[in-house]
């Protein structure tokens, strides 16, 4: 068994994930980067003008994730998306198609919708003039049509349509009409992730926190895992921190490949089964006496047989094609300019960075946690703790969407990540500071240069 020495690293290489189960060929090493070794300006995580920069020439410019196709079933059903300092409305029409408009009524500027979530039975009404719009966008009627001069009126349209399209039940936005196709903007993505089936999941968790920080700053924070010793040390227990898979690969897509469900060397004995291990396979409806003959540094093995009976039972047919490091691995992906997906196999967890609509020190971070649903009474809650246990785990069995929760503390965000909460703001300060010189990246950081290094080509276009 690899792990028990740390070995000298070929950076060029990167760091190699330690492979306690069998990974598959999608978890091989991507080809190697270099993005050189020059300090990041700090300039980019606080200027204005750099936050004005960002938004003409890259967040008009790009897909980004609005929702989740799952949010709105049925004819009329409709979410909100905002981004910085424009508001959208998704809905899916009566022809089943989904569409986005900026949530603008061409009168006089009124929002269209202000909740996150609702149905339109017949239209869209104003509630400013009861101008309505059809769920196409087209203009419907006009309150007192009589009272406009022709001239006037001629100049009434529609809601303003914006691109919009889905992979994987995941609904993205685009500003541009000249975009590049979906597919195109997501490279590897459907390839390697087509197989966990996002479109089977639902909602059960939605948290959205406003950071006391640039966009940039916050989404550096969960793109390594070189913090995660200081910051979350119980984690640790149960799965790897160092001996992690980073990859690289085009439009700034890049990826953490995390074991998870044994004890790891940095374990004060890792031939003890600790108990955090213990609850993990539990979880997963798994008899720690069936499994008492395992050490620590073997225990993915029960909790990665725990998985695939629990699939068996469960009807998540797909986990056949899975391999046994998708199941039991946490698969952490990245996809330009703003979201990461930790992957568990049941369950992924989405987490978006958007920039405020009027503050470059200030983002919007929203975390949504998405689980499959079991037909035999499983309800699943997170696996690692990122987010808010739930009080009641078998009160949610995928029928009914939990509303947004907008935090007002970092633990309103769980308890993991309330310690991210908690560190990114002082983060943010000390790159303030005119004594900061820039970022020093390590190679385990090398996710940072390489979302950057595609931003820089939107900006220099």
């Amino acid at each position: 068994m690899l792990g028990l020495e740390r070995p000298e690293v070929d950076y060029r290489e990167g760091v190699r994930m330690t492979p306690r189960v069998e990974a598959g060929p999608l978890a091989e090493k991507a080809p190697y980067i270099d993005h050189g070794t020059a300090i990041v300006d700090p300039r980019r995580y606080r200027d204005p003008a750099e936050a004005a920069r960002e938004w003409e020439k890259m967040w008009t410019k790009v897909w980004t994730l609005a929702g989740f196709a799952s949010d709105i079933p049925h004819a009329g059903d409709w979410f909100k998306y905002d981004l910085g300092p424009e508001s959208f409305v998704v809905v899916r029409g009566e022809d089943d198609k989904i569409r986005a408009f900026y949530n603008v009524c061409p009168h006089r500027g009124n929002r269209i919708v202000r909740s996150d979530f609702g149905t339109a039975t017949d239209c869209f009404t104003c509630a400013f003039h009861g101008w309505r719009f059809g769920h196409d966008g087209g203009l419907l009627s006009v309150k007192d049509p009589e009272t406009f001069r022709p001239e006037v009126l001629a100049h009434a349209t529609g809601l303003t349509e914006v691109r919009c399209d889905m992979w994987a039940g995941l609904v993205f936005v685009s500003m541009d009409p000249d975009v590049v196709d979906l597919r195109t903007f997501l490279g590897i993505l459907p390839e390697h992730l087509d197989a966990f089936h996002f479109e089977k999941m639902r909602v059960s968790e939605d948290i959205v926190y406003t950071y006391d920080a640039n966009w940039k700053t916050t989404y550096d924070a969960f793109m390594e895992f070189y913090h995660a010793d200081m910051i979350h040390p119980e984690l640790g227990e149960a799965m790897e921190t160092y001996y992690n898979q980073y990859d690289l690969y085009p439009l700034g897509i890049s990826r953490m490949l995390l074991p998870f469900g044994y004890a790891p060397d940095k374990t004060a004995d890792p031939s003890v089964v600790n108990e955090a291990l213990v609850q993990t396979l539990v979880r997963y409806e798994g008899d720690p006496e069936e499994w008492k003959h395992l050490t620590g540094e073997e225990y993915a093995e029960a909790i990665l047989e725990a998985k695939r009976r629990l699939a068996d039972r469960e009807g998540w047919d797909h986990f056949k094609d899975l391999s046994d490091s998708q199941v039991v691995g946490d698969w952490n992906y990245s996809f330009f300019p703003n979201v990461t997906i930790n992957i568990f196999g049941e369950m992924a967890y989405f987490q978006i960075f958007r920039p405020h609509a009027t503050d470059p020190m200030k983002c919007v971070w929203r975390s949504v946690q998405l689980n499959l649903v079991g037909r035999n009474g499983f309800q699943p809650v997170l696996a690692t703790g990122l987010g808010n246990e739930q009080d009641d785990p078998n009160g949610w069995d995928g029928t009914v969407r939990p509303p947004i929760v907008y935090a007002q503390t970092p633990e309103d965000t769980g308890f993991i990540l309330a310690q991210d909460a908690y560190l990114v703001p002082p983060v943010q300060e000390g790159v303030n500071s005119r004594s900061f010189k820039g970022f020093i990246l390590s190679e385990q950081e090398i996710r940072i240069r390489h979302y950057l290094a595609e931003l820089d080509r939107y900006l220099n276009a």
